[in-house]
């Protein structure tokens, strides 16, 4: 196996497949935040904007980080696995406590029904601040990437677009995989656990 640094321990190719199936399995993971938001907070625009607004804030918040700071990752590689890791981890932990949610907060939730207005900022928030964990992990995983095919001497702008790229592909696929044919055939649970 080959590490020079125009190589690096995986080919780039093997990278560009990851990070259209990384695309592919964030879309599938906010399918099903789509569908449990909507179930816990009613199918609303509340619910859609909360996904929505965790979803592109977290991407915002790990790309602005990685970009900052990413050219000091020692091994970029490690960090992107660890990060996929991580993603994958909270997006099953998440399918698996939102039906659980509004059941464990129950006593604190008792107190503050006399406010309406304190109950579902309190029930927003912090489903906000839980979908803004992986969603930052995921907008992470970009910049990693971009910074190990730029340390392999290919160019910043031909890296970053075949990985946007790709990874928009992948995302395209998830949502529609998700949607027509996972869901249907092995369950919100089942389609979490694959995609994890």
């Amino acid at each position: 196996m080959r590490t020079d640094k125009e190589t690096g321990p995986l080919p780039a190719a093997v990278l560009y497949v990851l990070f259209f199936l990384s695309g592919d399995t964030a879309l599938v993971f906010e399918t099903l935040r789509f569908r449990q938001a909507g179930l816990a907070f009613g199918n609303s625009l509340w619910a859609s904007s909360l996904v929505l607004a965790s979803f592109m804030g977290g991407l915002a918040i790990g790309n602005g980080v990685v970009g900052r700071w990413g050219e000091h990752l020692r091994d970029r590689l490690r960090a992107y696995g660890l990060l996929e890791l991580l993603i994958g981890a909270l997006g099953l932990g998440l399918v698996l406590l939102f039906p659980l949610l509004n059941t464990l907060l129950a006593p604190v939730f008792r107190y503050l029904t006399p406010w309406p207005w304190a109950l579902n900022s309190v029930r927003l928030g912090l489903a906000f601040l839980l979908m803004l964990l992986p969603a930052a992990a995921m907008g992470a995983t970009l910049p990693v990437l971009v910074h190990e095919l730029c340390a392999r001497r290919r160019g910043f702008g031909d890296s970053l677009g075949l990985l946007y790229g790709l990874n928009t592909l992948g995302a395209m696929a998830g949502a529609l995989a998700g949607e027509l044919v996972l869901i249907e055939h092995i369950g919100v649970r089942g389609t979490a656990a694959l995609a994890a």
